[in-house]
């Protein structure tokens, strides 16, 4: 791992200064690992981030955009998971560019934001040009109210729209449903709702208006990333593909060169079809045949498992997180779930754990691959021993 999972729960755990700290690791692992990568592209991303962190500019494309350049994948979902922290904790969206507002305008730090210290603020100098702390310190000489600090409001808040949001929810995307229920039932998509609502004010949490207003606002936010969401789930229409390159056939794409790449079915592929259909797409997504086979088997074999098999098949085969388990875990495991290997999601540390959460016998899983999969037990284990009880199982 490129970061420690409790930098990526600053709140959490109480991390001090979050950000610095997180460019910090990820420099270090950047110097041994992608030298190059660090000295070209990173220094503009690192910068882009505290950009947006102090609303300096509104580059969510430009961020996630950079996530097609990372060097490896895990680079790259790292890069993706910044940009969802920033958006969506709470240190980042209401009390870092507080905490650097009050250090503009008064050369202190305050503390009633600890987690801020003289590191964040001497990280956030060295990357702003002088323009932009000039403009800054404009900002930070306005009053900046924080009225979402007032919990006994954001109760009453959402108290007062959770019936709306119920209702609008169930006109607008209860259709979602019949598509996909697992991932659009109607208490997902109130949630989804809700967060939106709550990403919004505290990314607005210094407009200090009345609750008819607030309700309002709220009620409009909800509306937009239903929108959204509807305009995500029934596309039927993705963009090209498109590599980025250097030379001829390049194409403008915002503000860098890519070069399309477009996959036709009707088109006659020579050698292995299957194979040489899949390495069109380029960056090779599948490292060899077997694991592209592994890949088709386990998709298989979750079309036909009942769904506690298939989360199981999903999360200790495929790698798929699994959101309500870590929930589960984190509440009954608490110390367990500090661990490494719970951290790294280690299939063989989860598997009784993820197993007691689904309340599902060793006996299914194991009648369920005999059935379908039996030469997957063979290669389980030679041992007599192992051999025995899977006979018995």
């Amino acid at each position: 791992m490129i970061l420690s999972h409790t930098l990526i729960n600053p709140i959490v755990y109480k991390i001090q200064d979050p950000f610095f700290s997180i460019i910090d690791e990820i420099e270090h692992w950047l110097t041994d690992y992608q030298p190059d990568y660090k000295e070209t592209r990173w220094p503009v991303i690192k910068k882009e981030y505290l950009k947006r962190l102090l609303g300096l500019a509104k580059n969510g494309s430009y961020l996630r955009g950079q996530v097609r350049h990372a060097p490896t994948e895990e680079l790259a979902s790292l890069l993706l998971d910044i940009y969802h922290l920033l958006d969506h904790c709470v240190y980042f969206t209401s009390q870092y560019w507080r905490a650097f507002y009050y250090y503009l305008k008064t050369g202190k730090l305050n503390p009633c934001w600890p987690q801020f210290s003289q590191r964040e603020a001497d990280l956030a100098c060295s990357l702003l040009s002088d323009d932009e702390l000039t403009n800054l310190r404009v900002e930070a000489d306005k009053e900046w109210t924080d009225f979402f600090s007032d919990s006994t409001l954001m109760t009453t808040l959402f108290k007062k729209i959770r019936s709306p949001i119920s209702r609008l929810c169930y006109r607008r995307v209860s259709f979602l449903q019949e598509y996909d229920p697992s991932l659009y039932s109607l208490a997902d998509l109130q949630q989804y709702a809700m967060e939106s609502i709550l990403v919004s004010i505290r990314n607005n949490d210094y407009l200090n208006k009345s609750m008819d207003w607030l309700i309002g606002w709220s009620l409009k936010c909800a509306d937009n990333a239903i929108h959204n969401l509807i305009g995500v789930a029934t596309a039927k229409k993705r963009s090209k593909i498109l590599n980025y390159g250097k030379d001829a056939g390049l194409s403008q794409f915002g503000y860098e060169f890519y070069r399309h790449r477009e996959c036709y079915l009707s088109l006659a592929i020579r050698g292995n079809p299957l194979i040489d259909s899949i390495l069109m797409l380029g960056d090779q997504p599948f490292a060899s045949t077997t694991d592209l086979e592994d890949k088709i088997c386990l998709k298989e074999l979750i079309k036909i498992a009942d769904p506690k098999i298939g989360s199981y098949l999903r999360t200790i085969c495929g790698g798929e997180h699994n959101p309500d388990f870590w929930t589960w875990f984190y509440y009954n495991e608490p110390t367990l779930a500090q661990r490494i290997a719970y951290i790294e999601e280690n299939p063989e540390a989860l598997g009784p754990y993820l197993q007691r959460h689904l309340n599902l016998p060793t006996y299914q899983i194991t009648s369920f691959l005999r059935q379908h999969l039996p030469y997957l037990l063979e290669r389980v284990s030679n041992t007599s021993s192992n051999q025995a009880m899977l006979a018995y199982a």
